[in-house]
């Protein structure tokens, strides 16, 4: 408290104004981050700082009116494809698990998914089936109830998709196995997508979030590395 007093006193001579951050989810560490990251940068104007605070006092009151509206008609949704660089190909029947780590009155394991023919992580709807491509649907998560502000994480078996595939990319100890991503979600009414690049050693992610517009078809396009 007595650090981010000083540091908060630093800014207000800095800027003429008190240091403000949306700080719902965010970490003490993010917080002191920010407000230094903030202090030391030589070039920030106190008119760009003025941007920057007002960009904050918008996500806070966004955040706040979230908390206050019915979202069940929202129009969001997840999506995610794998391409496998070490075959250059689409990575096809990799394991993925889903799980919402808050709000925590929300948490636990969401599904089981699978990538498909396109490498897009799809939903297995028959767990008897012997294949993991008995679903067609691209949404990891849709709307209303099950698409909702929070934290999440997408689990990836690399080193067993690998192995399927055949081939001694690794030794007895994979450089990735099981690799976790976390990522948030703080608009129910837009869409996340999570491409991913992968090889046995290495990974490589992009997310891209755009308004959300209706799915017409369920094939990705993606280039295959050269």
């Amino acid at each position: 408290v007595t650090t981010f007093a000083q540091l908060n006193q630093q800014y207000r001579i800095k800027f003429g104004f008190p240091f403000i951050l949306a700080v719902r989810n965010a970490t003490k560490h993010t917080v002191f981050s920010a407000i230094r990251g903030r202090l030391r940068d030589d070039n920030h104007s106190r008119e760009q700082e003025k941007v920057c605070a007002l960009d904050e006092t918008h996500k806070i009151a966004f955040m706040r009116l979230l908390t206050r509206l019915d979202t069940t008609d929202a129009t969001g949704y997840l999506t995610c494809h794998v391409l496998d660089t070490a075959n250059g190909q689409h990575a096809v029947n990799m394991r993925v698990l889903l799980h919402r780590v808050s709000p925590t009155e929300h948490a636990g394991l969401l599904g089981e998914y699978w990538t498909n023919e396109n490498g897009q992580v799809v939903k297995k709807q028959d767990t008897s089936s012997s294949s993991p491509q008995s679903s067609s649907s691209v949404l990891l998560l849709q709307g209303g109830r099950e698409f909702i502000v929070g934290v999440y994480t997408l689990t990836f078996f690399v080193a067993d998709y690998f192995a399927i595939r055949g081939k001694t990319f690794f030794a007895g100890t994979p450089f990735l196995d099981e690799v976790p991503l976390r990522f948030g979600i703080d608009n129910p009414d837009q869409h996340y997508d999570l491409p991913m690049t992968v090889s046995p050693w290495s990974l490589e992610l992009l997310n891209v979030r755009k308004p959300a517009t209706p799915i017409t078809t369920t094939t990705t396009t993606t280039s295959t590395p050269q």
